[in-house]
Parts: structure tokens; C-alpha cells; sequence
């Protein structure tokens, strides 16, 4: 009787690890695996395929949540049948990407982490400069990351640029110079797009140079419709809408700045005389001697064009005091400091001119002082004779490097202004205005 009790228990047994065995065939048939187990994938910047073998009982889906750069396939292959396939990364900053393999019951990921590329730009040129009028200028940019520009703003794209890796050329325009300016630079910034990280830029240094400047030699004159220092020959400037129109000032006995070259104006000494003395004085055109008043009054109309105001070496110190005072007073308080410029022979007006504001620009005419010199005396330019500046060639560079604005007067024949224009000066003062307004349209 024991002994069958013995047989009944061990069968029960069996039927008990039979059900238990039968379960477990049941659960095995719902399966997914994935080799290698390891499912977190670090890889290089570079592009690369990497293989799985996925096996399941189900179909399989797998999909990717980037699948512009981690692409994953399957195919019907025993081993190897799950392919993800990693585009290059041409970006400097790391990416991730998590593939999902699921049979519909059951789901797997496996994540991608791709390094960046080690940024490497570099440019043909650390520096442009842009004179004689040009505006466009272009760049030879190698880089392996796509990149931006960083620009000032009167620095702009020209259409048609396009980042590739490797080395292209970029083209870039400059806005025109402010009249008010001859010069100007800023900083261009080559660096990554999207990402700041310090070091990862490159800079280029742009040189913006004005073209040279025309100023009309005592108005822009034409016998006998407009005399030169006439209100006409001023008129005639301004419209033409160059930087300047150059006129000569004295002062009467009586306080009056007219204009006229010479000392005497039909006979009569202006310095001597007074103003009435001087008004039966005609121009060819039919004009009175003009005041510096008028000239001052039709100036604050002008939108672009500047008197340069050339106050002639009187007979005495005193008489020089005197014009100098007056023509202050009528600039200063008519509001047109920033529209009038003075140049003068006498250092003894530019002196007194400087004195007043360092801020007056004031050139110096005789052509005797050095650039050194004319700085430390707190010149805003010189202003030579052609010959002057023919026989010191590095009179204009070494200005320019100081800090003052060069002119060269009276340049009237076309070599003479090439050449002139090509050393660089800011300022031509011409008989001709117009012809050299045409002559540099022809540089830009």
C-alpha cells in the first residue's frame, strides 16, 4: 500500500512538471533577438554601415527617428539582416539616432551616437582692401563643417553662394562710403553655422578706401557764364554733386569776407577798402562780388557738396586774426561747420583755425611741411601742389598711416589725374570737375 502511494505521488509529479514544460514551449514561440547584444553604438564623424542579426518569430518593423542620416533595412538573410547605415556627420556637434525594431508584441532599440567632425576652415586672404571704388570682393574658404558669416553691416552676401566641403569662393559686395567718410573697416567672422564654440571661426579684415574726391578749383567754372568765385561757378558744383567746391575769402576795412584770388579786384585793394568801394564791381556774368554770406546760405541747401573755404594770406597778422574770426562766426553760427573745410598758405590762419576746434578741418596749402610735421601740429590733411607731391612720392602713404587726408591741387590734364588717383590721394582739386567725375566712373 505504500509503495502505490509511492507510484501515485511521483506520477503527479511528472504530470505536474509536464504542464510546467509545456508552458515554456508555449512562451518560447513569441521571441526577439538582437546581436550583438550590445545596443548602444558610439562611431566616428565618417560614414559607416553597421549589421545586426535580428531574429523573432513575428514579422519585423524597424524604423528610425532620423532617417535622413541612420537608415536601417532588413533583409532576408540568415545573419547580418539588419543593416543601419550612418551618413557622414558634417557638423562639429555630436548626433544621436534611436532605431526601433519591434515584431508588434515586443520592441528593441538600439542607439546610434555620432561623433562631430573636427572643424577645420581656412581662407586665402587675412585681410581685403577695397579702393579706387571697388565694392565686390571674393573668398577662397576651404572647410570640412558648413559654415556662416558673421558681417558687418555694410558687408552683404552675393547671391549665389553655396556651402560644399572642400574649397569654394564666396563673393561679397560693400555698400558706397558715406560721403562724410574715407575710409572705413570692420571684421568679417568665418564660423561654424549653429554652433559658437570658441576658436571654431576664422576672421578676415575688410579695408573700405574712398575713391578719390572732386572739388572744383574756385567754383566749377566756365567763362564768361560762370566767372570763377561766383555764386554761379558754386551752383554749378553743387549740382554736379561732387565732395567740394573751393573759393578764396578776404576781409574788407569794414568786416566783410568776399571772394576774390587776388588782393586786388579792378584796381582796389579789398583789405583797404571797404565793401561799398567794392560794389560797382562786376563779374563777367553780370554778378556782384559775392560775400562768403551768400556762399554760406546756398551751401545749407546742398545735400552733398562742401565749401572749402581757402583763406588768403593777408598783409598783416592782425587783418589774418580778423578773417579768421569772421569766417568762424558766420560758419558756427550758421550751422554749417560740418558742410566747410579751410585751407590756407598761412600758418598763421591754420594755427588760429586749429585753436579754435580741433575739430575744424583745416589742411595746410604751401607744401613745405613734412606729414610728421602737419600731425603734430594737428593738421586734418596737407594739400600740395601736384609738384609738390610728384617729387615726395611717400608723402601720401606716410600721411595716410598718421591719420591725415591728402589733396593735390590743380590737376587738369588725364594722365596727371590717373596718376594721382592710382597713388591714392582722398582729394583732387580740378578746373575740370566734370571731366574727372567721368574719368573715375571708369574705375569702379
Amino acid at each position: 500500500m505504500r509503495h502505490s502511494r509511492k507510484i501515485y505521488f511521483l506520477f503527479f509529479i511528472g504530470i505536474l512538471l509536464s504542464c510546467s514544460n509545456n508552458d515554456t514551449i508555449e512562451n518560447s514561440d513569441n521571441f526577439l533577438t538582437i546581436q550583438p547584444t550590445i545596443l548602444t553604438l558610439n562611431v566616428d564623424a565618417e560614414e559607416v554601415n553597421k549589421y545586426f542579426t535580428v531574429k523573432s518569430d513575428k514579422s519585423l518593423q524597424v524604423n528610425s527617428d532620423n532617417p535622413d542620416w541612420c537608415k536601417p533595412t532588413l533583409s532576408n538573410v540568415s545573419i547580418d539582416n539588419l543593416k543601419i547605415a550612418v551618413s557622414e556627420n558634417q557638423s562639429s556637434e555630436e548626433r544621436r539616432a534611436v532605431v526601433t525594431v519591434s515584431n508588434g508584441l515586443e520592441s528593441k532599440y538600439i542607439t546610434i551616437v555620432q561623433a562631430g567632425v573636427q572643424a577645420d576652415i581656412s581662407v586665402d586672404k587675412s585681410s581685403v582692401l577695397l579702393d579706387l571704388g571697388k565694392r565686390e570682393f571674393a573668398l577662397e574658404i576651404s572647410s570640412n563643417v558648413e559654415i556662416a558669416f558673421e558681417l558687418p553691416e555694410w558687408i552683404v552676401e552675393k547671391e549665389g553662394n553655396s556651402w560644399g566641403k572642400g574649397k569654394r569662393r564666396y563673393r561679397f559686395s560693400a555698400t558706397d562710403l558715406p560721403d562724410e567718410l574715407l575710409s572705413r573697416d570692420g571684421v568679417m567672422i568665418i564660423k561654424l553655422k549653429d554652433h559658437a564654440e570658441a576658436g571654431n571661426f576664422v576672421q578676415v579684415r575688410v579695408f573700405q578706401k574712398a575713391i578719390t574726391k572732386i572739388i572744383a578749383h574756385r567754383g566749377f567754372w566756365s567763362i564768361p557764364e560762370y566767372p570763377q568765385n561766383s555764386l554761379a561757378s558754386l551752383q554749378r558744383a553743387i549740382d554736379l554733386e561732387i565732395y567740394g567746391s573751393e573759393l578764396d575769402v578776404w576781409i574788407t576795412q569794414d568786416g566783410v569776407v568776399v571772394l576774390n584770388h587776388d588782393p586786388t579786384i579792378n584796381g582796389i585793394n579789398v583789405e583797404n577798402s571797404t565793401y561799398a568801394a567794392l560794389s560797382n564791381v562786376r563779374l563777367s556774368n553780370g554778378e556782384p562780388i559775392p560775400t562768403l554770406e551768400n556762399c554760406i546760405e546756398m551751401i545749407k541747401k546742398s545735400e552733398k557738396t562742401k565749401l572749402i573755404i581757402e583763406i588768403k594770406p593777408h598783409s598783416t597778422t592782425a587783418n589774418e586774426n580778423r578773417v579768421v574770426a569772421a569766417v568762424l562766426n558766420m560758419v558756427n553760427s550758421s550751422g554749417v561747420a560740418d558742410k566747410v573745410d579751410y585751407i590756407s598758405f598761412s600758418q598763421n590762419v591754420c594755427k588760429a583755425l586749429i585753436a579754435d576746434s580741433p575739430q575744424n578741418r583745416v589742411a595746410y596749402l604751401n607744401g613745405n611741411l613734412t606729414p610728421e610735421a602737419l600731425s603734430t601740429q594737428g593738421y586734418w590733411g596737407l594739400d600740395y601742389a601736384q609738384n609738390v607731391l610728384k617729387s615726395n612720392t611717400g608723402w601720401v602713404q606716410s600721411a595716410h598711416t598718421l591719420g591725415l587726408t591728402t589733396n593735390v591741387w590743380t590737376v587738369n590734364a588725364t594722365d596727371d589725374l590717373n596718376y594721382f588717383i592710382q597713388m591714392g590721394v582722398n582729394f583732387i582739386t580740378t578746373d575740370y570737375p566734370q571731366n574727372l567725375k567721368n574719368l573715375l566712373s571708369t574705375y569702379q
